[in-house]
């Protein structure tokens, strides 16, 4: 079952470091609200939207999609959208949905 949404927003609303694919910088997560995870990074700033992380979350609770961390930045794109898929990636990791 997907992560109250509720509990994704109590986790990074004041900001969170995540740690990044190997040899990646550390992702900078600023805040979180109904709709959106505002990420940086060190040339950059977006947001990553709450209905592709739900539907990401969805598929991988069913099997749908990999839960290997380098793998699933193809899918994410192919399956979901190609919105910073590999930030999604990294956020859907510390969440606990990939290996």
């Amino acid at each position: 079952m997907a992560t109250d949404w509720s509990e994704v927003v109590a986790r990074y609303k004041d900001g969170a470091q995540l740690p990044s694919m190997p040899g990646a910088r550390t992702l900078q997560v600023t805040g979180a609200d109904d709709e959106y995870i505002y990420v940086s990074h060190r040339l950059w700033a977006d947001k990553l939207t709450r209905a592709y992380l739900e539907k990401a979350m969805a598929l991988l609770d069913e099997g749908k999609m990999t839960r290997n961390y380098g793998d699933v930045i193809d899918h994410y794109r192919t399956f979901i959208a190609d919105e910073r898929p590999t930030t999604a990636a990294t956020v859907l990791k510390d969440l606990g949905y990939l290996d």
